[in-house]
């Protein structure tokens, strides 16, 4: 019996120390988890919105690509009145 009593106390610190590593080592890793979720969240959201940037400025891009092919016609038919002034001139 006193032999118990005289191991009993280490069995108890043992079994203590074997508890909390073992839920020390969830709570680390349960933190590490969130803080993880966190940056994945807030990569998410930058993403979103880089996304939602780039496709306002590819709908600007195809504006000012419509804008530029009009542009270009009317440049082509202005050129070719002009030509039309030219050999009027130089007729008379």
């Amino acid at each position: 019996m006193e032999f118990l009593n005289l191991i009993l106390p280490y069995f108890v610190a043992i079994g203590t120390f074997i508890v909390g590593l073992f839920t020390g080592g969830r709570k680390r890793r349960n933190d590490f988890l969130h803080e993880m979720q966190k940056s994945i969240d807030l990569l998410t959201t930058e993403n979103k919105k880089l996304i939602e940037r780039v496709v306002a400025l590819n709908k600007e891009v195809i504006d000012l690509r419509k804008e530029n092919n009009i542009l270009r016609c009317e440049v082509e038919e202005l050129n070719k009145k002009l030509e039309n002034v030219k050999t009027i001139t130089r007729t008379k």
